[in-house]
């Protein structure tokens, strides 16, 4: 199995809730219609633990995929932003994330159980 993980930073002077609530309701929904290789999509949102600072990150977001295939697929959708989906993506994204501080990889996830 494959998978992405994008870091994604909130837009300053908008609130951890109000970035939550905004990636719910409105860029969730947008991945759900027009992302369609993925066969999983979770959004983590960090809570700092008691005495440490707040995290870098308001979101790790993770997209399962069955294969390389399927990921470079979402890459092709979103055309780097160029395509209409990409441009939909991309004004979305303006709304709440700070885009500049956003980091996504491509991993080859291994799990290990008892």
């Amino acid at each position: 199995m494959i998978k992405t993980i994008a870091l994604i930073k909130r837009k300053p002077g908008m609130s951890r809730e109000d970035f939550a609530k905004y990636y719910e309701e409105h860029h969730a929904p947008l991945a759900l219609k027009h992302l369609l290789t993925f066969k999983k999509y979770v959004r983590n949102y960090p809570i700092a633990m008691p005495g440490t600072d707040e995290p870098d990150f308001d979101c790790i977001t993770e997209f399962w995929f069955d294969d390389i295939e399927g990921a470079l697929k979402v890459q092709e959708i979103l055309g780097d932003y160029k395509t209409e989906v990409g441009k939909i993506f991309l004004a979305d994204e303006e709304k709440f994330q700070d885009r500049g501080k956003t980091r996504t990889f491509l991993i080859d996830e291994r799990v290990s159980s008892k």
